[in-house]
């Protein structure tokens, strides 16, 4: 099948079967590259997302032993204000509400849906395209 008779903006001589059947194998490769396309953004958006993880739980890790330090610190220095038993209640309410904001940001970053954009943008191009493909090659008379 030879496609170099077809000049840019003139006539298109080949049979409409011909063109049918070049615009069927043109769309299956385009159909894979698009997929393709689609595989190789969600890889990079997983690998982005397991680096943030991985990379958030040795800051959590460490965190957790440094608000321990905190936590007694702070404590022991209410104790010159307050009774002991006040001063660890007023520690672990900051705590318990740090702990409660830090999960409500959690949770809405959590929510986010992943969408690959320039896989959808290229699929709505290509949708596009076929239907202004398919329009003309039903408007032109068979030869």
């Amino acid at each position: 099948m030879s496609q170099d008779r077809h000049v840019a903006g003139g006539p298109d001589e080949r049979a409409t079967s011909e063109v049918i059947a070049s615009l069927i194998a043109t769309t299956q490769a385009l159909v894979k590259k698009e997929i393709e396309l689609a595989k190789l953004e969600m890889q990079g958006i997983l690998v982005d997302k397991a680096v943030a993880v991985g990379s958030a739980l040795v800051a959590a890790l460490v965190a957790l032993f440094i608000l321990g330090f905190v936590g007694v610190t702070g404590a022991k220095a209410l104790e010159q204000v307050v009774a002991p038993w006040i001063a660890w209640a007023i520690v672990t309410g900051a705590y318990t509400l740090v702990a409660v904001v830090l999960l409500l940001v959690a949770l809405r970053f959590a929510r986010r849906p992943v969408v690959p954009e320039r896989t959808k943008a290229s699929v709505e191009e290509t949708v596009a395209w076929a239907k202004q493909v398919a329009s003309e090659t039903a408007t032109k008379e068979p030869k």
